[in-house]
C-alpha cells in the first residue's frame, strides 16, 4: 500500500487487479468465510480493493459463507461436539447466526453419544472399573469440549451396566 499521495485511476485499477487475484490465490489453496478473506486482504489492500475482490469471488460463489458452514459442521462434527462446532464458527470463524442455523438444517446430524463412547476408547475409561475420581475428571474432560451433561451420564451408565 502507498501512503501519502492519492492513487490515479491505473494505480486503483492495478490494485483492485491484483486484490482479486489475491483473493483467488487464498481460496484456491483452502476455503475461507468471508471475515478470515477480508482480514488476510486488509493487510495489502486498501478497502476499496477489498470490498471489489470480495464481491468479485462471491459473484462467482467461490467465496459462500453458508457452504464453508454446512462443511464445517459436517467434517468437525465427527469429532467435536456441536455446542463447540458452532462455538467456532461463531466467534473464530465470522459465521452469523443466521447463516449457522441455515447450515444446520443442511448439515449431517451427528450422533454426540457415539462421539462419547469413542472419547472413552481413547481414554481407556471403564466406568464399571473406574475410581470416582477419574470418571469425575473425564466428565468434567468432556464438559469442557461443550457434550451436554445428559449425554455424558447416561453413556457411562450405560457402559457401566
Amino acid at each position: 500500500m502507498k501512503a501519502g499521495r492519492p492513487l490515479s485511476e491505473e494505480e486503483k485499477s492495478g490494485d483492485i487487479r491484483r486484490a482479486r487475484h489475491r483473493a483467488l490465490h487464498i481460496l484456491e489453496r483452502s476455503d475461507r468465510t468471508e471475515q478470515e478473506l477480508r482480514a488476510k486482504l486488509e493487510r495489502n489492500y486498501r478497502a476499496e480493493a477489498v470490498e471489489d475482490a470480495i464481491s468479485y469471488v462471491k459473484q462467482y460463489h467461490y467465496l459462500d459463507d453458508r457452504r464453508y458452514a454446512v462443511n464445517y459442521l459436517n467434517s468437525r462434527g465427527r469429532v467435536k461436539s456441536r455446542r463447540q462446532v458452532e462455538q467456532e464458527l461463531l466467534y473464530k470463524k465470522g459465521i452469523s447466526k443466521e447463516i449457522l442455523e441455515e447450515a444446520r438444517t443442511e448439515a449431517e446430524p451427528q450422533d454426540e453419544r457415539e462421539q462419547i463412547r469413542r472419547w472413552m476408547e481413547k481414554k481407556q475409561i471403564h466406568p464399571e472399573t473406574a475410581d470416582p475420581n477419574e470418571l469425575r475428571r473425564f466428565y468434567l474432560f468432556l464438559m469442557r469440549r461443550g457434550f451436554r451433561s445428559e449425554d455424558i451420564l447416561s453413556e457411562l451408565r450405560v457402559s457401566a451396566s
